[in-house]
């Protein structure tokens, strides 16, 4: 190896003009990477060649772990290779490949003493088999940050989702304790006055419980400790639930609410519990997003195997960008300003949670900005 270094080293100096004018050309096509070696002095690009040329064999007979380390001074200059990237090394590979590939041809004719009779593969093969070597340290570096980026964001992952479920937890113990207190006070003799104003206290403490459960609910889903207790349940008793629940708000806004509801039970094999909480979010999210005096349609029905649970408001719409990203957990979208509190995005990612725990399927509609929003939900139905 030592003789194939000097080798090359005697030829390079002797093709000075014609490997300079080379490697300038070669530079030239790369000229947003280049314009630090084009800039090199004769000398400099000449101690250059044989430096890495060195590095290059030095690496293959493995007395360096990489191309970042070379030492040039022994070429007669003070030129170091210390803080080359392997990317950097790799393109002055492709470079000094490009080089040799114009002037290989002649050097073998006036070599044979190590040269073989496919000379011109013998350097090939030398630049490709460290270039591979150079690209396999940098997949290795690259995999190695990737697997360290990827256990951070496990571990925070983790720390956020112990976090979040500890916060729910103290706040759900500080909801009971108000609750029973309200339901003691309503059972004094009060003025019409005060059992109004407990009446609001009690109508927004059991919206923040309601908050909670969904926080809780998002934490339970990532973790997967959701569990379903299912039993054929008319689905009339959960929207029937769900606008009971908002009365309060619907008589605030002074909402026309209609129930387009079959006579005869609509039924499906879920968890009562969580079926009520989704028809409940979707009453509490249609309540937010429509004007006073606006209109809630629900609607059930049956299709060949589905049951079909809908609600449509006249409210302020959705955005037909917004459609793509409204079960998005945290995603708002732009909240007009008639709507005096936008929420926190999670609403509707529960109710995609829940749904899709039942097999079943959720869908958004909405014509637009002012034209009101649908959501459809479709719940397989039990078998006959």
């Amino acid at each position: 190896m030592a003789t194939e270094t000097a080798y090359i080293a005697d030829y390079l100096e002797q093709h000075k003009d014609e490997i300079i004018d080379r490697w300038r050309d070669a530079a030239r096509e790369e000229q947003s990477q280049a314009e630090r070696l084009s800039k090199m002095d004769d000398r400099e690009l000449l101690d250059h060649l044989p430096a890495l040329t060195e590095a290059l064999i030095r690496v293959l007979r493995g007395e360096q772990a990489s191309l970042i380390e070379v030492d040039a001074r022994r070429h007669g200059h003070q030129r170091r290779l210390d803080g080359y990237s392997v990317v950097d090394v790799l393109w002055e590979l492709t470079i000094f490949r490009r080089v040799f590939l114009g002037v290989l041809d002649e050097a073998a004719k006036e070599v044979s003493d190590w040269i073989p009779v496919d000379g011109n593969r013998t350097i090939l093969n030398l630049l490709d088999a460290c270039a591979r070597a150079s690209i396999d340290q940098l997949v290795k570096e690259t995999e190695q940050e990737r697997d360290a980026a990827t256990a951070r964001a496990s571990l925070l992952e983790m720390q956020r989702q112990r976090f979040l479920g500890t916060f729910s937890h103290e706040l759900r113990n500080q909801i009971q304790p108000i609750l029973f207190a309200l339901e003691r006070l309503k059972a004094s003799e009060l003025n019409e006055q005060q059992l109004r104003a407990l009446e609001m206290i009690e109508r927004q403490t059991r919206q923040q419980s309601f908050l909670i459960e969904d926080l809780l609910d998002l934490n339970r889903r990532a973790i997967g400790k959701i569990e379903l207790r299912r039993s054929l349940v008319d689905l009339r008793e959960c929207v029937q639930h769900a606008v009971e629940t908002n009365q309060a708000e619907v008589k605030l806004k002074s909402l026309d609410v209609r129930l387009e509801l079959p006579a005869e039970p609509i039924y499906a094999l879920v968890d009562r519990g969580r079926l009520c909480q989704v028809a409940n979010n979707l009453m509490s999210n249609a309540v937010k997003f429509t004007p006073a005096n606006g209109t809630i349609v629900w609607r059930l029905s049956a299709e060949p195997g589905w049951q079909v649970m809908s609600v449509r408001d006249s409210g302020v719409g959705i955005k037909a960008g917004d459609l793509l990203h409204i079960f998005d957990i945290f995603f708002q979208g732009e909240v007009p300003a008639t709507v005096r509190h936008g929420g926190l995005g999670i609403g509707l990612p529960v109710v995609k949670n829940l749904i899709e725990l039942h097999g079943a399927t959720i869908e958004a509609r909405s014509d637009g900005e002012g034209a009101g929003a649908e959501f459809i939900v479709r719940i397989p139905a039990p078998d006959q």
